[in-house]
């Protein structure tokens, strides 16, 4: 689904649909033993009322068409999928799967991929709106959440600050702990959001924004050592705002993050020039910016704020319907050449979301298209870069769009 919190607000009348089929199972895995390759992606399809998740190999054909849904039945599940559900990008070191069930119900769900078995469930809401944006496991028996949302009176009760992420026991499923997120301008709020792992520390994108989504700062990465629980460094993004997660190349030694910027919502306009990719030398850190590409201000758009790595050197990457364009759009980027090539366009704005691609293992990119209700897919090569794949289905049970995918 949008990542963006400020999207999904449009949707917060998320409720349950009639009951659905039952769950078309889990998935045998041998471990995966000497591959460094995820086994698997999680597809969260969704209408923003009801939520289906289907399994498909890195190639984006189905595994199982409803692992588990809104509507389905399922032991263990004593509180259902909403509408606005979400997984994390980042393949859970466990290899359970894990849900997020964000704002209106504050819930993470851990399932066992192999026999689709609810294992545990935990609110973590702590007396208010959370709003759970991303998921990481940070060892054995520890995991991390980023909690978007920031409570406004606190002290009610344990750990209800907000604005943090969340320290996990994965073995009790308790919460033990947090690790707030610093915000120095007042009125605005840190909205800790997506996460990813670079060079053993935890790297936290923060969105920062006032509570009315009227405001927002420039972007913001934050480093925690998962050893000490504690923030290591922060590099701001100036210029540019409602930055996404810190994506990083197949050798972790470059690294690059988009940004939308502001949405007007009168004119549903993004501004260009707080929007665009900015490339990173990930040798040292704190990272060192290398180059920013004017990605905004050219194609004016406002770029999504996911990207991800297809090679070394080429990024996958999407822009926003409603500016220079009537619909979403996905193009390539050279990061030594800067060149740009478009790859899809939608005849609609908010259609085109999740995304993720496979170097190495496969090498197969899938983007969700909630329009064609499809995956489309490319096989990437060195030398003739994004080659087009047939389409893939995802269901034919519930049929419900696509919105975001993970990495199992």
């Amino acid at each position: 689904m949008v990542k963006q919190s400020i999207f999904a607000l449009l949707f917060l009348a998320a409720c349950n649909v009639s009951p659905a089929p039952q769950s078309t199972g889990g998935l045998p895995f041998d471990g995966g033993a000497g591959s460094s390759c995820e086994r698997a992606v999680a597809v969260v399809t969704s209408d923003y009322k009801s939520t289906n998740i289907v399994v498909s190999s890195l190639d984006g054909v189905t595994q199982s068409q409803s692992f588990v849904s809104s509507g389905a039945a399922k032991p263990g599940l004593a509180l259902a999928l909403s509408g606005d559900v979400d997984v994390p990008f980042a393949a859970p070191g466990s290899k359970r799967v894990v849900i997020l069930d964000r704002y209106g119900t504050n819930v993470i769900t851990w399932m066992d991929l192999g026999t689709a078995r609810v294992i545990a469930q935990l609110p973590i809401g702590t007396g208010f709106q959370s709003n759970p944006h991303d998921y990481l496991d940070v060892d054995a028996r520890r995991a991390y959440v980023s909690r978007y949302g920031t409570n406004p009176s606190p002290g009610a009760q344990s750990f209800d600050q907000g604005g943090d992420l969340l320290v996990l026991d994965t073995e009790k499923f308790a919460i033990t702990g947090r690790i707030p997120m610093p915000e120095d301008v007042p009125g605005i709020q840190p909205c800790p959001d997506a996460m990813a792992w670079l060079r053993g520390q935890v790297v936290v994108s923060l969105g920062r924004w006032s509570a009315d989504f009227a405001r927002t700062g420039d972007g913001r990465l934050v480093a925690v050592a998962p050893a000490t629980n504690r923030i290591v460094w922060t590099v701001d993004i100036p210029g540019l705002q409602a930055c996404g997660r810190l994506a990083v190349s197949p050798s972790g030694d470059l690294a690059a993050v988009a940004c939308s910027s502001k949405l007007n919502m009168t004119t549903h306009k993004f501004d260009p020039k707080g929007s665009d990719i900015v490339l990173y030398d990930t040798t040292v850190l704190p990272p060192k910016e290398i180059r920013r590409f004017d990605l905004g201000k050219k194609l004016d758009v406002g770029l999504q704020p996911t990207i991800t790595f297809a090679a070394e050197d080429r990024i996958l990457a999407l822009s926003y319907g409603g500016n220079g364009k009537v619909g979403d759009a996905a193009f390539a980027l050279n990061t030594t050449t800067g060149e740009v090539v478009q790859l899809a366009e939608a005849p609609k704005a908010y259609v085109l979301g999740g995304m993720h691609c496979a170097p190495g293992c496969g090498d197969v990119c899938l983007l969700g298209d909630a329009q064609r209700n499809r995956l489309r897919r490319w096989h990437v090569t060195a030398e003739r870069g994004f080659e087009p794949l047939e389409d893939a289905v995802l269901d034919t049970l519930i049929g419900l769009p696509p919105r975001s995918i993970g990495g199992l």
